[in-house]
């Protein structure tokens, strides 16, 4: 099948793309994944599921002491050269971590890929490049991403942890195949984009269970993943809304940490909550939770960020999927973010609250997100009773 160039890529996209000038110049993204339609025979062994992971020593070579050393290297004062060393050490901590048969190498700003016909590595870019199993990474992440404007230099280096992981997932999708985003009649940009995001997960999943990082690092990084994705289900290219994003990641992590697990101080209670107790006074007990939620009366029509951790796609007819990702516009965005809520629980009445939502007290069964039912089992025994029969 014929390749794309660049120059092709713009010219064919210029109908799908709008292109915005003068003072509200949208974000051009130059993300990369050059992958063919159909993966080789290699490609084809299946990575393990939740729960059937085989042991530490056979599935990786990375230790918690490894994972701690890097967490102590972000948390530097930081510096580009800083900043430098922490993605080398990422980088060779991804490897052990995934052990692939074959290497890749990081390329960061000012060095140059040698496939793909890649330029310069330069902000906007973060791309994957198989034919030369290299991975480009320069992005400036406050001019890229809306929420990480005000956030410290070391929140952002565990984003980039994140973008970095995921442009190893598509290396190692390569390898060991897309896992839970396998199906369908062929392979497609979307699935693609998932399988990577759910790597990203078990990173991520294992960082937390080492203790490399907190529950607030993950909250606060989950919350900057989530502004990337894009809203054109329909295009070919179409590489997973955040939410289906948000998903993949979690599900990637739920292989490395379970609703029960104890993280630090910490209880995960739900695939999207964690909670921790603050106070109990009689049968009123505090808690101190992140719920993931979605505000859709929030939504905006704006220029979106159409794929920081993705690629335009020639799948109308190249072998690979080509470099020049625009910005699409006028798509309303739901926001949903981890929040930082207290939770009372009302032990013999049955009943709860969460902080600064538009509801006042309620049930235990009207909680969406299942934590009240998980706190009141575990710290309000009769009221878990009372749920389980059926009562308010």
């Amino acid at each position: 099948m014929n390749g794309c160039t660049p120059a092709q890529a713009n010219r064919q996209g210029r109908g799908r793309f709008a292109s915005v000038t003068g003072a509200i110049r949208p974000l051009i993204l130059l993300a990369l994944v050059l992958l063919p339609l159909t993966l080789p025979a290699k490609a084809q062994a299946e990575p393990w599921a939740p729960g059937q992971e085989p042991a530490a020593s056979e599935s990786r070579r990375t230790t918690a002491a490894e994972a701690l050393a890097l967490e102590t290297l972000r948390r530097q004062p930081a510096t580009a050269e800083q900043r430098r060393r922490y993605l080398n050490a990422a980088q060779e901590l991804l490897e052990r971590f995934w052990t692939p048969r074959q290497p890749v190498r990081l390329l960061l700003a000012g060095e140059r890929a040698s496939g793909c016909g890649a330029p310069v590595v330069q902000h906007p870019m973060a791309f994957y490049c198989p034919e030369s199993r290299e991975i480009g990474l320069a992005l400036d992440l406050r001019r890229s991403i809306r929420a990480a404007r005000g956030r410290s230099n070391q929140d952002l280096l565990l984003l980039e942890l994140a973008i970095l992981a995921h442009e190893w997932g598509h290396h190692i999708n390569r390898e060991q195949g897309l896992g839970p985003y396998r199906g369908g009649l062929g392979l497609t940009a979307r699935q693609e984009e998932l399988a990577a995001d759910w790597r990203t997960g078990i990173l991520i999943g294992w960082l937390l269970r080492t203790g490399a990082i907190g529950v607030d690092d993950f909250t606060q990084t989950a919350n900057l993943l989530f502004e990337m994705g894009d809203y054109e289900r329909l295009a070919p290219q179409h590489h997973g809304y955040p939410r289906d994003r948000f998903d993949a990641l979690i599900r990637g992590m739920g292989s490395q940490i379970r609703p029960g697990q104890q993280l630090g101080s910490w209880s995960v209670d739900t695939a999207e909550t964690f909670s921790r107790p603050l106070s109990a006074d009689g049968g009123i007990r505090l808690y101190d939770v992140r719920r993931f939620e979605i505000n859709r009366e929030g939504q905006i029509t704006t220029n979106l960020l159409g794929g920081l951790l993705g690629a335009a796609s020639c799948l109308w007819g190249s072998r690979e999927q080509c470099l020049g990702m625009a910005l699409q516009q006028g798509k309303g965005r739901a926001d949903g973010r981890y929040t930082q809520r207290r939770l009372t629980l009302h032990c013999a009445a049955g009943r709860f609250d969460v902080s600064d939502d538009a509801f006042e007290e309620q049930p235990l069964g009207r909680d969406g997100k299942g934590q009240a039912a998980v706190l009141a089992a575990r710290d309000c025994p009769a009221s878990a009773d009372r749920l389980r029969a059926g009562g308010s």
